[in-house]
């Protein structure tokens, strides 16, 4: 590993984050088929849009959790942005070996079989996953969108500094 002196060295790990806890972020859950439950699921802070044309999207997915290799394996992901109610959720999803029970009835087969959330959500994407990045201790998880829904009607769930949200809108 090479060691930056001066102003091209890399910044303190602690400020790093300290930084990107006041970046507001959309809070999602990633679906995946596969895994000792037959679906693998986990809350994220880092999926979004990477090209228009054609539609794709990335997921930053941490190392340690073993889904980006999923996701490979299963050739599909699931992006569900959750709604505002729906705090409960993404903190079950973030906690490992919580038991998912309560959550099982939300989890359906989307448009392209890919297990997605029925409810709660205000956009989801199907995904077919094409590539895998390293990026440091995550992997970078791209897919092409093969189906999105959207409700409009739905305040998103936001996560900041350490804490659920939602987004209110400034009047026109």
């Amino acid at each position: 590993m090479t060691h930056h002196t001066g102003p091209d060295r890399l910044v303190e790990t602690a400020r790093f984050r300290a930084a990107f806890r006041q970046v507001p972020a959309p809070v999602a859950i990633i679906l995946v088929p596969g895994g000792p439950a037959g679906i693998t699921g986990l809350t994220c802070t880092s999926a979004t849009s990477l090209s228009g044309t054609p539609p794709m999207a990335m997921v930053a997915i941490d190392r340690k959790t073993g889904l980006a290799p999923l996701a490979e394996q299963a050739g599909r992901f699931s992006i569900n942005y959750l709604a505002a109610d729906r705090a409960a959720w993404a903190q079950a999803f973030a906690t490992r070996g919580r038991h998912l029970d309560e959550l099982a009835a939300a989890v359906v087969a989307g448009h392209t079989t890919v297990p997605t959330l029925a409810t709660g959500t205000t956009a989801v994407l199907e995904c077919r996953t094409t590539t895998i990045h390293p990026g440091g201790d995550h992997l970078i998880l791209c897919g092409e969108v093969l189906h999105a829904r959207a409700q409009t009607d739905a305040p998103p769930l936001l996560y900041l500094d350490g804490r659920y949200g939602t987004f209110q809108p400034t009047p026109h």
